[in-house]
């Protein structure tokens, strides 16, 4: 019996020391505030720059009840809403926005880790390939954003990710989604060195609008769920052929209707979430909720996750 006993308690500390002794990934676990920024950038051939619709404090998770596998995962919910979506340019109609930009800026909270990370990403700036496309336009501009008052603190970009909205040649009515960017620098998710990030983003486009008898019409446009695996930290773009969507309608718009810009209203909701890869030696739990409320969630926006949580 005592050997039994010996035996157990042997067994409790070996799996306490392997656990204690875990290599983390130095771009991961990082301690900081977050904010999980959701815009929408104008045409760039219409002379618009990046417009900023939405943007809040991250929506933490403690999914787990084992302390040791909370920190394996994290989920952010936004929504927002365009009423400016059609614009009538001298009788040819286009799309007002082009894509859809999400984001993570993140304050570290030990100066250390601040500099070390960004040691880090100038390496990785400095190694990207000198040529055209998403990551040659890449650069520490990107990466930093500078506090607006005496109190804050500069904020890190952590994550990005693009999708653009594609319109049909023909008919602007008529679009797709090309998921064509992502990167991440580094994650508040903890992820073991012998582990990958992972990571579930779904946007779900909603249009509301007025019938031509005036009555009102809603409908989910499209839903989208990128299951993102094995993904690397770093500045590089990590989208090696543009995730295309099948063909969908958009909110309809009439020839005779003059006032594009208040005519109907889109709304977009992202739901991203990290976790580690799950298949760790050391801890082997992770969660599935987003997953398991899907349908609630992306009809519903972040207002559902929030009840999902108990927040």
């Amino acid at each position: 019996m005592i050997k039994k006993y010996l035996f157990t308690i042997c067994t409790i500390l070996l799996c306490l020391t392997i656990l204690s002794s875990c290599s983390v990934h130095k771009r991961s676990y990082v301690q900081s505030n977050e904010e999980f920024v959701v815009e929408v950038e104008r045409a760039s051939s219409r002379g618009g720059l990046a417009e900023i619709a939405l943007q809040g404090l991250f929506i933490g998770a403690d999914y787990l009840a084992e302390k040791t596998a909370k920190s394996l995962t994290t989920s952010y919910s936004q929504s927002l809403s365009i009423n400016d979506y059609y614009t009538n340019d001298g009788g040819e109609v286009y799309k007002e926005y082009k894509e859809i930009v999400i984001k993570k800026y993140a304050t570290v909270e030990e100066s250390e880790k601040e500099k070390e990370l960004l040691t880090e990403i100038e390496k990785d700036i400095s190694a990207l390939p000198q040529s055209r496309g998403s990551n040659a336009a890449f650069s520490m501009k990107n990466v930093m954003r500078a506090a607006t008052t005496a109190d804050q603190k500069d904020e890190l970009l952590s994550f990005e990710a693009r999708i653009a909205i594609e319109s049909d040649p023909e008919n602007p009515g008529v679009s797709r989604l090309s998921f064509n960017d992502l990167r991440v620098l580094f994650s508040r998710t903890k992820v073991y060195e012998d582990e990958d990030l992972n990571a579930q983003l779904s946007i779900s486009i909603e249009g509301h609008w007025r019938s031509v008898d005036h009555t009102p019409m809603h409908a989910i446009l499209i839903e989208q769920e990128y299951d993102l695996r094995d993904l690397k930290y770093g500045v590089e773009n990590q989208i090696e052929n543009p995730i295309v969507s099948p063909w969908y309608y958009d909110i309809p718009f009439t020839a005779e209707n003059e006032d594009f810009e208040n005519y109907g209203v889109v709304q977009i909701n992202v739901q991203l979430r990290e976790y580690e890869g799950g298949k760790s030696k050391y801890i082997n739990k992770l969660p599935s909720i987003l997953s398991d409320n899907k349908d609630s969630v992306i009809k519903q926006g972040s207002a559902t996750i929030q009840k999902v949580l108990g927040n």
